[in-house]
């Protein structure tokens, strides 16, 4: 079965549980994370009531534990705070072996139904945020969700009101992640410790605001700017490049420690990982897939071990903002012990992207990169420059796996076969 034959019958399933008046036939698949028999999660959004986005998760799991997980999620799920339209929160195909939930309802973020809703959070982010608004009463909260992974983490942003007699500082805008609650108490202290160490970096980070525990959720502030990547045409992306570059290098020296370990064994199981998906998603590349995994896997086994630093874990430009000159820098959740070569690597690697993307139109991108490098290379570790090509194809490899993940884009294939290119290319002849 195809993906459009896959999501006829997953309107034609859906359409009996629901309102006449559920726009089904607006619902697309957004995001897919594939295993190597087929789809895992699926992501389906689309028009809901009222202006409304509707989104609903499927996973697959067989029919004796999808039955019994509907019937426990549905048992524990509460009024939600906007109709969807569907008679419950969760459904089993049996026929499609497919686990649906409609959002906000997610079993592995059992809070979020909580989070969404403006009125429930009044009185808890009063209470989170009274030491930042000296206890004064919030009159309104309204919550919007700003990206979603299923069963992995939510952001959103909260725009807050505030009763008279407010001091002028009480945060106007909030910002909230929701994650696994393995995952939040391993992330909840990176912020709080990484940013008191910010002077001096050359990157601005949001400020830790608190955590609701309860709702495994982290609070920060807001930060202004735009996405760095959508400067890649301007005249000034080079010099930026750079200015990241050299912070990044400094954030490497930075002296932090966290749990998370992302060492050669971790990145080899994580190129695994990613490569039985691929050869589902793509299976007309299924031999070269295989081929540069098992040259991937040689390379990362040959390097010898050092010294682990703190690294983002998540690192490329569009986890920067550019505000007045300024950088700032992004989410944290997936700081780790490790080399620094796979944060340069990572966003060298979609720099790579924005230069096939350019060709001969313009010098600008590729300028940016080579930029990026040199600022961060200068001051570097010379083993971390020696290191270099083997992430960097290796991010090629990764960030070709994750152009086929959001089915709404056009050119995923043509994307994701030039990465894979990308990725033959470093490994034959090293760094441009």
């Amino acid at each position: 079965m195809d993906g459009s034959d896959l999501l006829t019958n997953v309107r034609a399933f859906l359409r009996g549980s629901c309102d006449d008046d559920v726009p089904l036939d607006g619902l697309e698949v957004s995001y897919v994370q594939a295993g190597p028999k087929g789809p895992v999660r699926v992501l389906y959004e689309g028009p809901g009531r009222n202006g409304d986005v509707l989104r609903l998760t499927a996973r697959r799991v067989k029919a004796a534990k999808g039955l019994e997980l509907e019937r426990a999620i549905n048992a524990r799920g509460g009024r939600q705070a906007v109709s969807t339209g569907f008679a419950q929160t969760a459904f089993y195909a049996p026929a499609l072996d497919l686990l649906f939930q409609v959002f906000p309802t997610d079993d592995r973020l059992p809070s979020l139904p909580v989070a969404v809703d403006g009125a429930a959070m009044a009185p808890v982010l009063e209470s989170a945020l009274a030491p930042h608004a000296r206890g004064a009463q919030l009159r309104s909260v309204t919550a919007r969700v700003m990206r979603y992974k299923p069963e992995r983490k939510c952001l959103l942003r909260y725009d807050l009101a505030w009763c008279d007699g407010a001091p002028a500082l009480a945060p106007g805008v909030v910002w909230a992640r929701i994650a696994r609650r393995a995952t939040f108490e391993r992330t909840r202290t990176i912020l709080p410790r990484v940013h008191p160490l910010a002077a001096g970096l050359g990157f601005e980070l949001p400020e830790p605001l608190g955590v609701v525990p309860d709702l495994a959720m982290e609070l920060f502030g807001p930060v202004p700017g735009v996405v760095l990547f959508t400067l890649v045409q301007r005249e000034e992306f080079p010099a930026l490049s750079r200015r990241v570059g050299e912070s990044l290098c400094r954030f490497h020296a930075l002296p932090v420690q966290v749990e998370a370990v992302l060492d050669v064994a971790a990145q080899v199981a994580r190129l695994e990982e990613n490569a039985a998906a691929f050869r589902w998603l793509l299976p007309a590349e299924r031999e070269r897939i295989a081929a540069l995994e098992g040259e991937l896997t040689a390379r990362l086994r040959a390097i010898a071990p050092s010294p682990r630093r703190l690294i983002h874990g998540d690192f490329h430009g569009d986890n920067v903002l550019v505000a007045d000159g300024r950088l700032v820098l992004l989410d944290f959740e997936d700081c780790a012990m490790g080399e620094p070569a796979d944060d340069l690597a990572s966003n060298w690697a979609q720099l790579t992207w924005h230069v096939q993307k350019a060709a001969a139109r313009s010098a600008l991108p590729e300028a940016g990169r080579r930029a990026f490098l040199e600022g961060y290379l200068k001051d570097a570790a010379a083993r971390t420059a020696a290191r270099l090509p083997t992430y960097a194809s290796l991010h090629c490899f990764l960030y070709a796996h994750q152009c086929l993940r959001h089915p709404l884009d056009a050119a995923r294939y043509d994307d994701a076969r030039a990465m894979l290119a990308a990725c033959e290319d470093v490994l034959e002849r090293g760094l441009p």
